[in-house]
């Protein structure tokens, strides 16, 4: 964030909140409150920061100083999009990582990786760009995560799995070593991923087993 002068949380919702707290907590003093495009949000506050407009008023920020976000969204695609809009403004994304996540130094977070308190990622792994690594979440060595990706809170990734990109894996899911998920599936909750699971679907359970298709664009 060279020259940055101005930091926003793109999104006030739950995701954006525990994307802000990650701010305070490594007390960035350039934050300066949230993005929002609900009108209802508009001149609120949240966590003590103000929602100070929507996307036409960062628009019109960034063309008066170098300004950042972190995105704030939890739905992957919506994340994207709103990375895409940023980026065409001129508006930098930043990857933020909570001091309280364990990061290793031979790992590679794409732009706009958000790593929640209590993370692990282990040596050599890498994330896309717009990666979300949850609370508690364990990410091992050599493991690939696709762009726009999520690992829930409590997931766990053995040695040199794979997430394609805008995959969800739930909350307290395992995907066991070297097995592969596709891009555009959802994980459910507490499932036991012990085989390679394919794009566009939906898997859960202990083993996981594949429940339906994701109609994708």
């Amino acid at each position: 964030m060279t020259n940055v002068q101005k930091v926003f949380v793109y999104g006030a919702s739950g995701h954006g909140k525990v994307v802000a707290d990650i701010l305070l907590a490594r007390k960035d003093s350039r934050l300066e409150g949230f993005v929002d495009d609900r009108v209802e949000l508009q001149s609120t506050s949240v966590l003590g920061l103000p929602v100070l407009g929507n996307g036409r008023w960062l628009q019109q920020q960034a063309e008066r100083t170098r300004i950042a976000v972190a995105l704030g969204v939890g739905d992957n695609c919506a994340r994207q999009r709103l990375a895409e809009k940023c980026l065409s403004w001129g508006v930098e994304i930043v990857t933020i990582v909570h001091p309280a996540a364990t990061v290793s130094e031979s790992a590679r977070l794409g732009f706009g990786t958000v790593v929640m308190a209590q993370a692990v990622i282990n040596p050599a792994a890498v994330t896309g760009n717009g990666v979300i690594v949850n609370t508690g979440a364990v990410v091992e060595h050599d493991v690939e995560i696709g762009e726009f990706a999520h690992v829930s809170p409590n997931a766990a990734m053995g040695g040199t799995s794979r997430l394609g990109k805008f995959s969800h894996l739930g909350i307290g899911a395992v995907v066991i070593q070297r097995v592969s998920i596709g891009a555009h599936t959802i994980i459910g909750a507490g499932a036991v991923v012990t085989r390679d699971i394919p794009d566009g679907v939906v898997a859960f359970g202990v083993p996981a087993q594949i429940h339906r298709t994701l109609v994708t664009s």
